[in-house]
């Protein structure tokens, strides 16, 4: 009986994180179409449009590895639910009517409760997970993700019909309404919960190494990737308007490239268990380099929504793959700290990409597509030698794994 009511414990608090996440990607979709357009509409620059989305990823990059490292000595729960908390009130307060430079401010206290939430997020799937089935339980975490990004940008478009700052103020609501989950969901007194640690890297070789090396590919894999989405957080919203694209059909763009990425999760997920997830996860996000180039090539909206899809059915093998690869390589005192090493890598990027999105698109709709291709393909290249070097990952049976979990 107490195994089973810790069986269910555990569901429920790795079901709660996925609908937290879900929540989570439904507001931040909403905004990621409408905030450009809106920073434009209260006289921002191209330029000054890339500071205030990389003050967000800022922010990140500066507390996401305390935060992880944090999440390890005092629990999940309550790092995940402040951040939420504080980034609910920092996006909220868009509609106010405040200066850019307030904007900046705003940005930069949400990515703060961002950081807070990203690596707990991750390594709580951990914890709650034998390691034979986290590659599904990551593709779920995935879709759950994109699965937010499919309906946040069409509730942004219709809600910007009411006016901008109302998709602020819901976007808000629906990342406090996260917050509230996890707090029914996990237990705030309850330290990081561990599962029966099983074969990974480290443990099949022995050597720290293994695990240091694993670290650092992905750092590179996930600094490529998101070079290119800091780029496009940037620069997609304005691409689709020069096309002549409308508010609705930039909103759709980003719903039917999440949609690829929710429907192919489990799938995803599964191959996350079986493949090698090294060559699984440097592939995927290489597809989504090469393809870069092609948009500004099109000049059809649908053409350039159908390559989308394309891109993201290639793209949604990369994030199940990698976090179920860096939970196999590191010790379970150890996963808050490498899930905020490798978001800190991310966000970096995706902050130096969103900085620079701006200007390179002023210099020409085609630049920031190209530049943001060669640069992902150089990270994704230098990956591969520290993948080689950690080895593969041990694939463990899920019908063992679950079985160790009794």
């Amino acid at each position: 009986m107490l195994i089973a009511s810790t069986r269910r414990a555990r569901r429920t608090a790795l079901w709660g994180t996925i609908a937290a996440v879900f929540l989570v990607g439904t507001g931040v979709g909403s905004v990621l179409p409408i905030l450009p357009l809106f920073l434009r509409e209260r006289g921002g620059s191209y330029a000054m449009v890339g500071v205030v989305v990389g003050a967000n990823l800022v922010a990140q990059f500066i507390a996401q590895y305390p935060a992880g490292r944090l999440s390890d000595r005092v629990g999940r729960a309550p790092l995940m639910i402040g951040g939420l908390v504080l980034a609910a009130a920092a996006i909220a307060a868009f509609a106010l009517p405040l200066s850019i430079g307030w904007l900046i401010g705003l940005r930069f206290i949400q990515g703060l409760g961002a950081a807070a939430f990203r690596p707990g997020a991750r390594a709580a799937v951990a914890d709650l997970v034998p390691e034979g089935e986290r590659g599904i339980a990551y593709g779920w975490l995935s879709g759950a993700d994109m699965g937010g990004l499919i309906f946040g940008p069409a509730l942004g478009g219709v809600l910007a019909v009411f006016g901008r700052a109302v998709v602020f103020e819901v976007t808000g609501l629906a990342m406090l309404l996260a917050a509230i989950v996890l707090v029914f969901a996990l237990d705030v007194r309850r330290q990081a919960m561990t599962s029966p640690s099983l074969a990974g890297p480290v443990a099949a070789s022995g050597a720290r190494l293994a695990s240091v090396a694993a670290v650092r590919g992905l750092v590179m894999l996930s600094a490529g990737i998101g070079f290119l989405y800091g780029v496009y957080n940037v620069v997609w919203s304005l691409f689709m308007k020069t096309i002549g694209a409308t508010d609705w059909e930039v909103g759709l763009s980003f719903s039917l490239f999440a949609l690829p990425l929710v429907l192919t999760a489990p799938i995803a997920g599964w191959a996350a268990d079986r493949v090698d997830r090294r060559w699984l996860s440097a592939g995927s996000t290489a597809s989504t380099a090469l393809i870069a180039p092609v948009y500004p090539l099109l000049h059809s909206v649908p053409a350039v929504i159908g390559v989308g899809v394309i891109e993201a059915s290639t793209a949604a093998f990369a994030e199940p793959a990698i976090n179920a690869y860096l939970m196999s390589a590191v010790a379970a005192d150890q996963r808050g700290r490498a899930a905020g090493t490798v978001g800190t890598a991310e966000t970096a990027a995706k902050a130096v990409g969103a900085l620079l999105g701006g200007g390179l698109f002023g210099l020409g709709v085609w630049v920031p597509f190209v530049v943001s291709s060669v640069a992902g393909l150089a990270f994704i290249l230098l990956g591969v030698p520290w993948l080689r070097a950690a080895g593969r990952d041990a694939r463990v049976s899920p019908v063992l794994a679950a079985s160790a979990r009794g």
